[in-house]
């Protein structure tokens, strides 16, 4: 599977891009890795150019493809602002 020559691929494409779009990142790596016999950074390497591509093409929205460490920082941030207020009032 290559990003490049996407056409080489029977439906495993179209299941890796189905996964990323409903933000299953890690399951398209897994499967990735089990289809192909690659290796976890390999594999992660490949979805994320995959993730890449899409964006690119307007395929995937950029927002929806912010993980959970995203949100975590976001959590994060408006947690700190929240307890900085409530210390400083």
């Amino acid at each position: 599977m290559d990003v490049e020559n996407e056409d080489s691929t029977d439906g495993q494409l179209d299941e890796i891009k189905r996964l990323i779009k409903e933000r299953q990142k890690i399951a398209a790596i897994k499967l990735l890795r089990e289809q192909t016999g690659r290796g976890l950074k390999e594999a992660k390497d490949l979805v994320e150019q995959i993730e890449a591509k899409m964006v690119a093409d307007g395929e995937l929205d950029k927002a929806s493809s912010v993980g959970c460490s995203g949100m975590i920082l976001l959590g994060a941030a408006v947690l700190g602002a929240g307890t900085a207020a409530w210390l400083f009032a």
